[in-house]
């Protein structure tokens, strides 16, 4: 069985007690290490280790620990560490360059990746048939042995893009056919199966994929034909050759269709630019970058009417609104524009940056940080880098950062209002409502129809108990809607939710049924809606079928099967109810109001010694006033027959 600490808890044992003390230090220093960090001034991490002695070990694991836990700061820091101590270790450079550049140091980054090269050729020439020696103090050190196929694309992606910065466009190209050779002759285990595959949806298997695995692959092929085209834009041919999808993946169609036709337009062969373009686009009909792409070059080539037809196919896409409207104002006059496309870094940077965005999306924190940090250096400010990179420090919990480069965004970005939205929601998160607020007021400017804008204020008015204002802001909302279609239930929704908290049961019952009616089958409206019913006790036999319904649709959820076992309860059905009730706490073990539901279905099925311990359980977790006073009640009283 393998455990794994969260960070929360690894850092309580690291700064208070001899447990971490002792995973960092050699056991002759532990005495007196170990001191505690006064409550009204807090250290971070960092700060509290400073002047304690440490060991490669300790500080090797510590890194790994903070690595699995996604905090890339305090990675770096412990990679840094264990790097002053064995800084030849191969291992530990190729850690410290991947989290050095995922943390936006690209100077260190780039001097580590120059280390790691000359490192590299020195082994290879001295020690080419004989075997790395291992160390016995670090498990790095026993990781370093066979590490070619693993470091050496990452170097030469690295000294790759460095070059390609400075226009040395020759050597750039040299690197990245280094790094093509090694992976397709020292594959690593992730380039054994077929590139893409579909099961390749691990975020750790994603960034490494992304260092050495089939996305590296694909990403210094793209690479290197932005580095051809770069030395001779006669050699259009030959870097068109370099992305022709090996396998009929839609992702190899969709990045490599859509950079060589970016390459095409960049050497001004616009007739072969729309063509690859449009098999990108048949790809992803969603992708705006592709889309802007496309209809540019056929404004070039002067056909305005296919480019009016891409613009209209692309408004009937299932992409974002206001990408949809942006593309349609920014070609109103059927123009083209600027390409921003304009050197092959800006190309590259294209690329890391689309991909860099995916990765953070699925969750692969450090591929994603890899990329959009390649991306910001080859096109520093760009928009849409900007905004990923602020989604990515959301994802973390690096607050700052995340407002930091949302307002980095420029106003007629097609990314703008969604920044404003997404930067509001950071504000509330970190207490600043009033200032999420007035930044969601003023992009509405009174146009409720920006419905978008309308439901991320109603939630924050709702999260400060503000349930009128967001009854009335959702109002200006729907009645500005000409044509109600099922993506309009999730107003409804909110609109219902912010009745129940009023306590005015008719309007939230109709706002629900509103819901339902939109979207029949919307399990989150189902679900509540049949909770309430039960709660209240009405249409008891319609609200479980509904509510089991739900559990049907999301079977995973422990609030939907919370809904479930308390329906049972209401109906006495008290064995059933403890049957779901402890399958919804196996879902939900931290949430209160679970745990005190299925203490009261073991009270009413005569196991009153469970009761009592999970109503215990329940003073554990936080809960709110009201329902701590109830606890005690029970656990002194029972419940009343």
């Amino acid at each position: 069985m393998h455990f794994r600490f969260s960070l929360k808890m690894f850092r309580k044992f690291l700064l208070n007690g001899t447990v971490g003390i002792a995973l960092l230090v050699g056991p002759a220093s532990i005495a007196g290490a170990a001191t505690e960090t006064p409550e009204e001034t807090p250290l971070s991490v960092p700060e509290a280790l400073a002047g304690i002695p440490t060991t490669l070990t300790g500080t090797y694991l510590s890194a790994r620990l903070a690595q699995d836990e996604q905090d890339l700061d305090l990675a770096a820091h412990f990679y840094a560490q264990a790097l002053e101590k064995d800084p030849d270790n191969l291992l530990l450079l190729e850690r410290n360059f991947a989290l050095t550049l995922a943390t936006g140091d690209h100077k260190t980054a780039f001097a580590l990746a120059d280390k790691m090269a000359t490192m590299s050729n020195t082994n290879s020439a001295e020690n080419k048939d004989a075997k790395p020696a291992e160390s016995e103090e670090s498990e790095g050190a026993g990781e370093s042995a066979g590490l070619g196929g693993r470091i050496a694309p990452m170097v030469h992606m690295a000294l790759g893009v460095k070059a390609l910065k400075g226009r040395n466009y020759s050597s750039a190209s040299i690197q990245f056919q280094s790094g093509m050779d090694v992976l397709r002759n020292d594959p690593q285990q992730l380039l054994l199966q077929p590139p893409l595959r579909r099961n390749l949806t691990d975020p750790r298997g994603l960034s490494a994929s992304a260092q050495f695995g089939p996305f590296a692959l694909i990403t210094q092929t793209v690479l290197d034909a932005w580095s051809m085209i770069g030395q001779d834009r006669a050699k259009l041919d030959e870097a068109l050759g370099l992305l022709r999808a090996d396998d009929d993946s839609e992702v190899n169609q969709f990045f490599f269709s859509l950079h060589a036709g970016l390459v095409a337009a960049y050497a001004k062969d616009y007739t072969k630019a729309t063509s690859l373009l449009q098999q990108s686009l048949d790809a992803d009909p969603n992708s705006l970058a592709t889309a802007t792409a496309l209809v540019n070059n056929l404004l070039k080539a002067e056909n305005k009417e296919r480019a009016s037809e891409v613009i209209k196919e692309f408004e009937a896409s299932a992409a974002d609104t206001e990408e949809k409207e942006w593309l349609k104002h920014t070609f109103e006059a059927l123009k083209p524009i600027a390409s921003n496309i304009r050197t092959p870094q800006d190309g590259a940077a294209e690329y890391f940056s689309t991909l860099g965005n995916a990765f953070t999306e699925e969750g692969a924190i450090e591929g994603g940080a890899l990329y959009l940090q390649f991306a910001d250096y080859l096109r520093p400010g760009d928009d849409y880098t900007n905004f990923s990179l602020a989604r990515l420090y959301e994802r973390i919990d690096k607050n700052d950062a995340a407002l930091a480069h949302y307002e980095s965004i420029k106003p007629d970005s097609a990314v703008y209002r969604k920044a404003q939205r997404r930067e509001a929601i950071v504000l509330a998160r970190m207490e600043r409502a009033d200032e999420a607020v007035e930044r969601l007021k003023t992009l509405l400017e009174g146009d409720y129809s920006d419905l978008e804008t309308v439901s991320v204020l109603s939630r924050i008015y709702q999260s400060e108990q503000r349930f009128q204002d967001s009854v009335d802001i959702l109002t200006h909302g729907l009645k500005s809607i000409k044509v109600k279609r099922d993506i309009h239930w999730s107003l409804y929704f909110l609109r219902g939710s912010a009745y129940d908290q009023l306590k005015d049961w008719p309007n939230t019952e109709k706002d629900m049924q509103a819901a339902l009616k939109l979207f029949p089958n919307q399990p989150t409206v189902l679900n509540y809606l049949g909770y309430s019913w039960v709660d209240r006790g009405l249409h008891l036999d319609k609200a479980i079928e509904m509510i089991r319904q739900a559990v049907a649709l999301r079977p995973f959820d422990g609030f939907f099967v919370d809904s479930l076992g308390w329906a049972h309860y209401r109906l006495k059905q008290y064995q059933e109810a403890v049957n779901f009730l402890e399958r919804a706490v196996e879902l939900r073990p931290e949430d209160p109001t679970i745990t005190d539901h299925l203490g009261d279905a073991y009270w009413r099925a005569g196991r009153k010694n469970e009761a009592t311990f999970q109503w215990q359980r329940v003073k554990t977790m936080q809960p709110d006033e009201k329902l701590l006073q109830s606890v005690d009640e029970k656990i002194a009283n029972g419940l009343a027959d």
